[in-house]
């Protein structure tokens, strides 16, 4: 995106901005400014995760709390993150 407009600047600080060129008192200045901004300024990110476990990864039904801090720490080193794993057993009606 291509913006132009004209500042007017003011021997006491004063500015204004214009489309056209505007007209000036003895005590102003006015200038032509170009800028010009990327489009995609205006795109917003998005963060996204994707966590794939391989099937030769599936062990034993009890995890320990070793393994859950190890988890823990591999994902904050790896990302920056903060995550909780809570483990809840899971409870087998009679």
């Amino acid at each position: 995106m291509k913006v132009i407009k004209w500042v007017t600047i003011g021997s006491g600080g004063a500015t204004r901005l214009t489309t056209s060129k505007p007209k000036t008192s003895p005590f102003e200045i006015s200038m032509l400014l170009e800028i010009n901004i990327p489009d995609e300024i205006f795109l917003r990110p998005h963060l996204e995760a994707k966590i794939d476990i391989p099937q030769d990864a599936v062990g034993p039904q009890t995890i320990t709390t070793e393994v859950v801090e190890n988890m823990q720490d591999a994902i904050q080193s790896a990302t920056g993150l903060t995550l909780s794993i809570n483990v809840v057993k899971e409870e087998v009606a009679p």
